[in-house]
């Protein structure tokens, strides 16, 4: 499947930085990306966001000359790249482990690709001397990789796949090594980097959708060595186009229902859950009769009384996480469960009470009621 067919060419605005045609790529007989396209524009962050296995490292490292299509091709800049090595590509490429030269200071580490290019020395001190400052590592030069803590082995890695002043920056999973809170702090320096790189076109492999969404202009949904859905992160996030989507990108709920009354698109529409009834967002084209599946995200949600309006529920399972609740209610009809979170409040119903769950009116979407290939 193509990126016109899943909806996101027509959001370029420049010409493709990157240009991934039709890309097979296979480990022996196991086909690892099947028929892969892709532009990401000059200044665009795109995440390849999917499971483990779904081929997203690969796409990236299809694109860094790390591996041989089977079939398909490969343009940076309108230039075809597809058999030419990865020193020949001029890409910035950060990878999970940092592959650090730990033989190395971080400024011999920095200056790496500029002195294998022949820069003048005076031009290689004052770029290696501007990039240590951008990610603020300029008091740490004269250290070892072994002398850094992980975020810091980062950022020399980043300072170091920025100093050949690369078109394309490539990042696969850079945050997955670091704890919880350290990725969170280096998560708001890619931010700020990507905001101080606005010609940089940056491709940015992850597993994780709170990344994802935190950087990246596009999402690229990838599942089983193919891609499944791209599209802007917000309207991704918002409208799923897909099952898979709806559920990996955000955890949705999905509820089977029936079309009341049907839409060409872009329109809310009547949908009937069980004996309940709610408007739902509709993106593409539903008959009225159609069996379809609504996306309903756990924090649109609320818990009201059982004479309110809403979908009939008993609630079976309450679980604390710090700053919210995660509710779990067996929806009487059909009977599965639903997950709601809630403020950290008190007067919670407790395990075993009834309750209806309320949905606002712009809360719920359709997405059809078929697996993606």
């Amino acid at each position: 499947m193509t990126q016109a067919e899943l909806g996101g060419a027509t959001r370029l605005a420049a010409p493709p930085a990157i240009q991934i045609a039709g890309v097979t790529v296979h480990y022996g007989r196991t086909p690892a990306l099947v028929d892969f396209s892709l532009d990401v524009a000059a200044g665009e962050t795109v995440a390849l966001l999917g499971p483990s296995g779904s081929g997203k490292s690969t796409a990236l490292k299809a694109v860094a000359g790390f591996v041989q299509p089977s079939s398909g091709r490969i343009l940076l800049g309108g230039r075809d790249v597809t058999h030419e090595p990865p020193h020949g590509r001029g890409v910035g490429v950060v990878v999970q482990q940092y592959a650090l030269f730990p033989h190395l200071t971080v400024a011999e580490n920095v200056a790496f690709g500029l002195r294998a290019r022949r820069r003048p020395r005076a031009e290689v001190s004052v770029r290696v001397r501007e990039l240590l400052d951008m990610v603020g590592m300029a008091g740490f030069a004269g250290r070892r990789p072994r002398e850094l803590s992980g975020g810091q082995q980062q950022r020399v890695a980043i300072a170091r796949a920025l100093a050949i002043r690369p078109n394309v920056l490539l990042l696969d999973e850079p945050l997955s090594a670091l704890d919880a809170a350290l990725r969170a702090d280096m998560l708001a320096e890619l931010q700020r980097l990507r905001d101080e790189l606005p010609d940089v076109a940056i491709l940015y492999v992850t597993h994780d959708q709170g990344e994802a969404l935190a950087l990246a202009g596009r999402i690229a949904v990838m599942r089983d060595a193919r891609l499944v859905d791209v599209d802007d992160a917000q309207r991704l996030y918002r409208l799923p186009p897909s099952r898979f989507t709806a559920s990996f990108l955000g955890g949705a709920n999905l509820l089977p229902a029936t079309v009341l009354d049907g839409s060409d698109g872009d329109a809310l529409i009547g949908v009937r859950i069980g004996t309940s009834t709610l408007r739902a967002e509709a993106t593409a084209r539903f008959s009225a009769g159609q069996r379809v599946l609504v996306c309903l995200r756990p924090h649109t949600l609320s818990v009201r009384e059982p004479t309110a309006a809403g979908l009939p529920a008993t609630l079976t399972g309450v679980q604390w996480r710090g700053s919210s609740y995660r509710l779990t209610c067996l929806v009487d009809e059909p009977a599965m469960d639903v997950h709601v979170d809630v403020p950290n409040v008190d007067g919670l119903p407790a395990p075993g009470q009834r309750v209806v769950i309320a949905v606002p009116e712009v809360g719920a979407s359709v997405v059809p009621d078929r697996d993606e290939p």
